[in-house]
């Protein structure tokens, strides 16, 4: 028996990963694929790329710009270059993707620095921070966008704020600059955001924004007007100055106001409508009584002689009372060198000044028709002397023959006239310059002169020069000769007194003399005349006592 024989090894090939590939080879390819999908993960997570197209760069740096909405981070500035017309620049910023749908049509784009003109100073911060630019959007998510360009100035009223935006339409421009305020009652409670020309060019428009709650003060009725910051007014009642604000002082702005009477309907509360703005708080008051159907109450008058002087927009008065306006001025060229030209006014009255609100066509023309009744006649008048103005009036003539108004004139119903006061006004104008002119104005100016001239030299004579130091002295005298006189008067009773003794003595010497003797006669007459000393000196002291300037003024 064979010893079995030695087995042979039998070697299979292995299954599955070849023998050449090492394990250690799966970690770098796993953390290749991790870092492959990361990148593709980021990729398709970032946001948005906007480009903005501005007209300068103005501080704008890539990958330091940062963009700000409210004051926080939305975007980075990614790349800044020209654009091919060169006029312009092109930055391209990669937004956050949280803002991404609100990034539509939308979306305002502006850079923010610092500012300061006439009516504001803003954007201080980035003299330290540096510029960067701000974003604003809706609400509500749009339409993807991705080119935009950036507003040249922020706008003055942030997205959302509750309020209304109207249009202000006037014939120029005036002080009224964008970002000027807007006063209701001496408040602000806007402003002006935007001032354009009409596509017409015939117009200045101005954009408006009321702030909530003020805007539910706006009606239909509502009158704008211009404010300087100072308005002055000069009447029979005197001088009155009016300040707006300080801020209108150095702006200009424009201030709203609503007749309690005139506001009949619901607040307006929608935007985009359109308003006149007045230049002043007076014309806007007078529009009050101006409506859209006041042609209806157009007539006619016919005027003799010159109307040199007047003027479209010259006032109807009536008693002294505006009822209305010269609209315009017709003439009538004549057919035939017999007839002559005929010169007419169109005369738009205002119901509301006669104190009627609903009144047509029919009614108003009974009520000039019994005014007419009652003599009262269209006349030209002087307005102002000095600027030969002329005014329409409605006057009373009682004696005036009876007239109608004529309904079937054209265009408008002609109403009858009295003679014009204009050449009445003129004559006594020119009788009072003709007395003036016969006045010897020459002689009376030369002896005003001389007069003049007579008095400077009085004035200035040495007479004149010395009477100060006269009269000084005269005073002086005046002094003294009241003490001697005060004490002249405290001698009087003891002469009085000495006097009515020597009169006694008299009397008791004459007892024993014989009255035929001579020296009887002269004592007697002696003693007579010290009693008239004594009386003499007593009236002279009573009148002292009650006056004692009699001295010095004689009485």
């Amino acid at each position: 028996m064979k010893p079995d024989s030695p087995t042979r090894p039998r070697i299979e090939k292995a299954k599955g990963i070849p023998s050449r590939v090492s394990l250690i080879w799966l970690l770098p390819m796993a953390a290749l694929l991790f870092a492959a999908w990361m990148l593709w993960q980021a990729y398709t997570d970032r946001g948005p790329l906007v480009t903005i197209i501005l007209d300068s760069a103005g501080g704008v740096t890539a990958g330091e710009t940062r963009i700000l909405s409210n004051d926080v981070s939305v975007g980075i500035v990614e790349s800044v270059r020209l654009a091919e017309d060169l006029r312009s620049v092109i930055v391209e910023a990669r937004m956050n993707p949280n803002v991404a749908p609100y990034i539509d049509t939308d979306t305002q784009f502006w850079v923010v620095n610092a500012r300061i003109n006439t009516t504001e100073i803003s954007g201080l911060g980035t003299l330290l921070s540096g510029v960067y630019i701000e974003v604003d959007w809706d609400d509500s998510p749009g339409t993807r966008e991705d080119e935009f360009v950036a507003l040249t100035e922020p706008p003055l009223t942030p997205r959302g704020t509750p309020g209304m935006r109207i249009t202000l339409d006037a014939e120029e421009a005036g002080y009224i600059y964008v970002g000027s305020p807007v006063f209701h009652r001496q408040i602000e409670v806007g402003r002006v955001e935007r001032r354009r020309l009409s596509p017409d060019g015939l117009k200045v428009l101005f954009d408006v924004f009321v702030e909530a709650p003020f805007h539910r003060f706006v009606y239909e009725e509502t009158r704008f007007f211009g404010v300087s910051g100072v308005e002055a007014n000069i009447n029979a009642d005197g001088a009155t100055v009016r300040v707006e604000s300080m801020a209108a002082l150095f702006t200009g702005g424009v201030a709203f106001e609503t007749d309690p009477e005139a506001a009949t309907g619901e607040p307006l509360l929608r935007n985009n409508s359109t308003f006149r703005l007045y230049d002043s708080r007076g014309a806007a008051r007078e529009s009050l009584f101006e409506s859209e159907g006041d042609d209806r109450f157009r007539y006619m008058a016919e005027f003799e002689g010159s109307i040199k002087g007047l003027r479209r927009g010259a006032p109807i008065e009536y008693n002294g009372i505006r009822v209305g306006q010269v609209v315009a001025i017709n003439v009538e060229a004549p057919e035939s060198p017999s007839e002559r030209t005929r010169v007419f006014g169109v005369l738009q009255f205002q119901p509301r000044r006669l104190g009627l609100g609903d009144i047509d066509k029919d009614g108003m023309d009974e009520l000039l028709q019994n005014f007419i009744d009652m003599g009262v006649r269209v006349q030209l008048a002087s307005g102002n002397l000095l600027t030969g103005a002329l005014i329409v009036k409605l006057v009373e003539r009682p004696e005036a023959p009876p007239a109608s108004i004529d309904l079937a004139a054209e265009p408008y119903a002609l109403l009858p006239t009295t003679a014009s006061n204009v050449e009445a006004v003129t004559a006594d104008v020119e009788t009072l310059v003709k007395n003036l002119a016969a006045l010897p104005l020459d002689s009376l100016v030369s002896s005003a002169t001389d007069l003049l001239r007579n008095a400077g030299n009085l004035v200035g004579s040495d007479d004149v020069a010395r009477l100060p130091g006269q009269i000084s002295a005269s005073l002086e005298s005046i002094a003294a000769t009241a003490n001697q006189v005060e004490a002249a008067t405290s001698d009087l009773p003891r002469m009085m007194q000495a006097l009515t003794s020597a009169a006694e003595n008299a009397d008791e010497v004459l007892e024993g003399l014989s009255p035929d003797s001579e020296i009887y006669v002269e004592l007697s007459a002696t003693a007579r005349e010290l009693r008239d000393a004594a009386r003499s000196i007593a009236r002279f002291a009573e009148v002292l006592e009650d006056n004692p300037n009699a001295l010095i003024t004689g009485r």
